[in-house]
């Protein structure tokens, strides 16, 4: 099938950088956004793709795209990109570079096996010691039985060394002091969801350890709560009732004050709360506009500019 100059051009474009040059295969600098790093993998990705490019090495282009963008799109990996200078993904970082390293003599009967040329022969280094969704290929040396099997799911594969016999032995059982590991998929998505735990419960624990079951405040004035009061550090109107008069006529000053407090922080949990919430809509309506081929500009201007009035008023007290 032919292809253009256009075509051509782009993959080799790609192709003409050093691998661990992930800024320039993306066109983007360090200073660079999420969401910018993120439009320009898209575009790079669509032209570079097999499907979409016909040129020869447009496979290859492909996975030394889509190699920048793994390591660009995770903070931690970025992170020791920019101190390092060196692929965080690879422990053989510090020789893959080199045209000494003990891969590169055998990388032509390798990658014959392989798919398609020294970029997929180290992606299948790297997914034979990092696990590449699933699990990797069986390697049996010589006629004793021994087997190295690599598991994806980001396992070490030295744990996995076993001595097997032509049969498949009884897989043994566990010993007491071992504990099983938790699946890392389900770790990392609790990490994620812990700062949204923290802000929901938050204001949940602050009512349930309330010294009063029914408030005597509310930030609404109406006929029950007409009397204005003030907090003291963020000057927050809210209004009480004639309750809190007589409940509070004999506490002494400072007392007073912690409830104005007590009343202040709740205020503000509460904007939090939401406001957090806005901003995960707004953060789904903008990934909902932005497809993997086409972006909609409309929906994506509305998405920008979605009221967010819990943030407005944070944003109005300079707490964010």
């Amino acid at each position: 099938m032919s292809y253009t100059k256009e075509q051509e051009a782009i993959v080799l474009k790609v192709l003409s950088y050093k691998s661990h040059q992930f800024y320039e295969i993306l066109s983007v600098k360090k200073t660079s956004e999420e969401g910018e790093i993120k439009r320009s993998y898209r575009k790079l990705a669509i032209k570079c793709h097999p499907d979409k490019n016909p040129h020869p090495r447009s496979s290859e282009a492909f996975k030394v795209v889509n190699k920048a963008w793994e390591v660009l799109s995770d903070p931690q990996k970025k992170t020791i990109f920019d101190q390092t200078g060196s692929d965080p993904t690879s422990r053989f970082s510090g020789v893959s570079n080199s045209s000494s390293s003990p891969f590169a003599s055998g990388r032509s009967g390798f990658a014959s096996a392989g798919r398609g040329g020294h970029n997929a022969f180290e992606e299948d280094i790297f997914n034979m010691f990092f696990g590449g969704g699933g699990q990797g290929p069986t390697f049996t040396f010589g006629g004793n039985g021994f087997t190295f099997q690599s598991f994806g799911g980001g396992q070490d594969p030295f744990m996995r060394h076993r001595r097997t016999a032509r049969r498949t032995a009884p897989r043994p059982t566990q010993q007491s002091g071992d504990s099983p590991q938790p699946p890392q998929s389900l770790w990392e998505g609790l990490k994620g969801l812990f700062p949204i735990l923290i802000i929901l419960i938050v204001p949940i624990l602050s009512a349930l350890f309330s010294d009063d079951s029914t408030p005597d405040y509310s930030f609404t004035p109406s006929r029950e709560y007409n009397i204005e009061r003030r907090t003291p550090r963020h000057d927050i109107p809210f209004f009480v009732n004639d309750q809190f008069t007589k409940k509070y006529e004999n506490k002494s000053r400072k007392q007073l004050r912690n409830y104005d407090v007590k009343v202040e922080n709740l205020f503000i949990q509460d904007k939090r709360a939401k406001c957090s919430r806005e901003q995960i809509r707004k953060d789904q309506l903008i990934e909902d506009a932005i497809g993997w081929f086409s972006t909609d500009t409309e929906k994506l201007k509305q998405a920008e500019n979605m009221p967010m009035p819990n943030c407005d008023v944070l944003r109005a007290l300079n707490l964010i």
